[in-house]
């Protein structure tokens, strides 16, 4: 919510739009101090306006205006994503969305949620599979499966928030597991 700022000027003051005969101070400081008044709550809607560009872009807004930004693209990071994570996200959310239920999307997805070292694996080969005999069994199996293999998903907060992108971008019918990383040999 924007607000008053303390020490802003107004870029064009009302007592500097009146005429000659109203700006002379011989009549008192009444008019100046009682225009400064709307000085101060006109400066901020003044500075939004004239800075708009900068509302509008994730890398730029401020805090309260990104999750209202994140709206618009239909991103709605959670309390468990840092303020750079929520910057990163709302600024590639039509990205993701055009990759989403695509293994390229999947990956970028999860990455963001789980960090660069995240794994992403579909037990498909999106190849096609025929059998040589009408009617016969086809070789293979139609059998899908993302796997994700993410450090940190013993914590709940994180295991949250990569299950809830999981469920955005993986397609419905696809089911998917979210899996620690095997442990180290020795530990």
């Amino acid at each position: 919510m924007r607000g008053l700022v303390p020490g802003l000027a107004s870029p064009s003051p009302f007592l500097e739009r009146l005429p000659g005969v109203f700006q002379d101070a011989a009549d008192g400081d009444f008019l100046p101090r009682f225009l400064q008044a709307f000085d101060a709550s006109i400066a901020p809607t003044i500075s939004t306006l004239d800075n708009l560009a900068a509302y509008v872009d994730p890398r730029l807004a401020p805090a309260d205006f990104l999750d209202w930004l994140g709206g618009w693209v239909d991103v709605a990071p959670d309390g468990g994503w840092t303020l750079d994570q929520r910057r990163d996200i709302v600024a590639r959310a039509v990205a993701l969305h055009r990759g989403a239920g695509t293994l390229g999307g999947i990956r970028e997805a999860v990455r963001l949620a789980a960090g660069p070292d995240a794994e992403v694996t579909v037990s498909d080969n999106g190849g096609v599979a025929w059998s040589g005999q009408p009617g016969g069994e086809v070789p293979g199996s139609d059998d899908v499966l993302v796997t994700v293999v993410a450090t940190g998903v013993d914590d709940p907060e994180v295991r949250r928030r990569i299950e809830r992108v999981l469920r955005s971008v993986v397609p419905a019918h696809v089911p998917w597991m979210l899996e620690p990383p095997p442990a180290e040999e020795g530990t």
